[in-house]
This record gives structure tokens, C-alpha cells and sequence, in this order.
């Protein structure tokens, strides 16, 4: 289910926005949210409805702890959106990498005229023939990249005596002519390694336009809510992600959030992508996913059923007490609803056995 759940907020003051509250209950399946109960005692372990025999009648025990509200929202397992990687090289297509394959830094993105296009390592896109004298981000990314395949330079934005040596051994390691100068025809900077997602480019064309397009090596959640429900994920929040299939669920971090462009005139939209932490367990390529987020709790709290709550009058509430064989009607305020129960207070005590209907 996706983020279109209206909200649900708590004021123990000022009943007739409880009543909103209460009858909202009766949709939130509907709706696609969900809570959690964090009750603490031991009397949170006996919250299940029982059956008692002097009543006749379906009771559920009053429990003290937090009430915290949760978000749940359909995503999508996979490895994340694929971007383009332009055809900057000057000639005709010779080699082109497979769907699926992992390529490292260093390894051959394509092929013009037989001269292989490597990649390496950097989010700033080779825009111009780097050469001895030249500063800048670029020149830092191939200065950390040589420093990083073993070669000898100093990690600076600097185009220095040293990084002109280290480019002029790698030609030489590569069987390339040796220049001094590292240019489009040379290497393509990818953020990290990338995995083929899909292949643009043709054998025996130009290599123009988008050649390939590759995502992550990561698999990663993709979830797109509505801009209203953007704040639950903004870039660092922790969330919880239970793959389909894969059994207990994921602790997660978004890492990215975006708005989506949206042709047909919608309502805005974001998409937030989502690492996972999945230790040694497996993860399938592909898979639907559900991913929790967590909103607003309300500590050390008094909470009863929503189902126990009954009406005792115009904007009053109640809830039927069984205690030693008989049923006092106890009047409550009612505020903060999380996981079908709902925080109360008046005349009631933790333990207190309230009339739940079947």
C-alpha cells in the first residue's frame, strides 16, 4: 500500500477532535497505516483478548507502556534507478558488456575502435582532456583512482609532476600509447562499481547518445510517496524493511530522496531509495517490500482497545470494567490511537479486565 493514509493525531484535551480520532479507527486497514504497542510490564504479554467465563463476555486487559505510531508503505527490492552512461568516445562501438555483469574500477565500460573505455571511480563527470597544470574535483577523482590502483601521487585536485608520471605508467601498463594527457577516449567516471542494467549502444555505430545504462551493485528499496509524506523520508532516517520472502525484517537507511517527474499532472511525488543492512542473509534481485517508518509515541501511557471504548453520552466515553463478577461502566478521556488501542485515563488501573465486543 502506498502513502495516501490521512493521519491520525492525539489531543487529550478537547473531545470532539477525539471523536475524529475514534471513528477513524474503523478505516485505518483500509487506509494503509499501522501501529505498533511497546507496553512494558508484565502484564503486556496477556493483552490478547480472553474469554471469561462469569461474563460470558470478550475482555482484554488495561496496559501500561508506549503506544508508537507506524507507517507502513509498498517499495520495490532491486538495484535502484539506472542512469545513462553517454558514448564520449570519438569512433564505432567494438565490445559492449552484458546485461548483469559487475564492472570495477579499471575494467572496460565499452569499446570504440577496439580501444577499451574503462571506469573509474567519481561523481563528477569527465568533461574535458585532463593534462599536467589542471586543478579541479575531476582531477581529484583520477588522482584518488591511480592512488587507489597502486600508483604513486598525492591526493590532491592538483594535475602535479607526480600524477603526470602515475597516468604516463598506466598507459604503459595498459599497452596504450603513453600521452601524459587522460581524456573521454580514455575512461568514463561511475559512482563506485556498477552493475549492466541495460544495453543502448549497437556493434559497428557510433557511440552516441547513451551506450549503456547502469545501476548500483547494491540492491536497495525504492519506495515513491506523495510529497505530504516526503518528511518520513528524508535522507538519514532509519526504517525498518521486510522483504517478501526473506522472513524478519531489514534494518534500513534512506539514502537518497528525490521529487518524480511526473508527465501527466499528478500530485507530486518523491521517491526515496533505501540501503539495506542485511548481514549474511540473502536477498533476492527483485522482490516487493514493505517499509516501516516510525512517527510520533506517547510514553508510559494507560491504553485499552479501540473496540472497548463506548459511547456514554454526547462527547463522553466510556469503557465496561469487569471486576469480581460484576460490570462498572468507568468513565475515560480517550487520546492517542496506535495499533487498534487507544491511550485512556480516568478511574482505571493497569490489569483492569475492560469488555472488549466480539
Amino acid at each position: 500500500m502506498t502513502s495516501s493514509t490521512p493521519r491520525v493525531h492525539s489531543r487529550r484535551a478537547g473531545r470532539r477532535t477525539v471523536v475524529a480520532a475514534v471513528c477513524l479507527v474503523a478505516v485505518l486497514g483500509a487506509a494503509g497505516a499501522s501501529w505498533a504497542l511497546l507496553a512494558s510490564g508484565p502484564t503486556a504479554a496477556s493483552a490478547s483478548a480472553t474469554d471469561q467465563a462469569t461474563t460470558g463476555r470478550h475482555t482484554s486487559p488495561v496496559t501500561r507502556g508506549d503506544l508508537t505510531e507506524t507507517w507502513t508503505y509498498a517499495g520495490t527490492l532491486g538495484y535502484g534507478a539506472p542512469v545513462g552512461i553517454p558514448g564520449a568516445a570519438a569512433g564505432t562501438v567494438t565490445w559492449l558488456p552484458k546485461p548483469g555483469q559487475v564492472v570495477h574500477r579499471d575494467e572496460p565500460l565499452y569499446a570504440v575502435d577496439e580501444r577499451p573505455v574503462l571506469a573509474m571511480h567519481g561523481t563528477v563527470p569527465l568533461w574535458r582532456t585532463l593534462e599536467s597544470g589542471d586543478r579541479g574535483q575531476d582531477v581529484a577523482q583520477l588522482n584518488h583512482n591511480l592512488a587507489a590502483l597502486g600508483y604513486g601521487v598525492v591526493e590532491d585536485d592538483v594535475f602535479g609532476r607526480r600524477t603526470l608520471a602515475a597516468v604516463r605508467q598506466w598507459q604503459r601498463d595498459r599497452h596504450r600509447e603513453v600521452t601524459g594527457t587522460i581524456g573521454v577516449d580514455d575512461v568514463v567516471f561511475v559512482d563506485g562499481d556498477v552493475r549492466i542494467a541495460s544495453v543502448e549502444g549497437q556493434l559497428g555505430l557510433p557511440a552516441e547518445g547513451d551506450v549503456l545504462r547502469v545501476t548500483s551493485t547494491r540492491r536497495v528499496v525504492v519506495v515513491t510517496v506523495g510529497q505530504q509524506d516526503a518528511d518520513r523520508f528524508a535522507v538519514g532516517t532509519a526504517v525498518d524493511v521486510r522483504v517478501n520472502g526473506t522472513g524478519d525484517p531489514f534494518p534500513g537507511k534512506v539514502i537518497d530522496s528525490a521529487p518524480v517527474e511526473d508527465t501527466e499532472g499528478g500530485a507530486p511525488k518523491v521517491s526515496a531509495t533505501i540501503a539495506l543492512e542485511s548481514g549474511d542473509r540473502e536477498l533476492p534481485a527483485a522482490a516487493t517490500a514493505q517499509v516501516d517508518t516510525v512517527g510520533r509515541t506517547e510514553r508510559d501511557v494507560l491504553s485499552v482497545p479501540v473496540a472497548a471504548i463506548v459511547a456514554a453520552g454526547q462527547d463522553e466515553y466510556a469503557v465496561d470494567v469487569v471486576r469480581g463478577g460484576t460490570t462498572d461502566r468507568v468513565p475515560v478521556d480517550v487520546g492517542f490511537v496506535a495499533d487498534g488501542r487507544i491511550a485512556v485515563t480516568g478511574a482505571l488501573r493497569e490489569g483492569d479486565q475492560v469488555v472488549v465486543p466480539s
